[in-house]
């Protein structure tokens, strides 16, 4: 009888063994589950960051840009003004 008894406490120690390992497994799925989710969105936000990024332009550039355009302005006004004096 004791063999019996050892056999099934064996046998029930292997099945805990066992739920604990599917357990386990599940948990680790969940969680490989939830990183690629996690980066799936981190990617997003960085590709939602680098568009807002490249639809506006630094402040730094503007006053810059601004100073090219006016300067291309003086200078065709300038060539307007030879032009202008030379058919007079």
């Amino acid at each position: 009888m004791e063999a019996a008894s050892e056999e099934a406490a064996s046998e029930d120690a292997a099945s805990e063994e066992a739920a604990s390992l599917e357990a386990a497994s599940e948990e680790a799925a969940s969680l490989e589950a939830a990183s690629e989710e996690a980066a799936v969105v981190l990617a997003e936000a960085a590709s939602e960051e680098e568009a807002a990024v490249e639809a506006e332009p630094p402040q730094a550039v503007m006053p810059a840009a601004r100073a090219r355009a006016t300067t291309a302005m003086q200078i065709f006004l300038s060539f307007i003004s030879m032009i202008s004096l030379v058919f007079l």
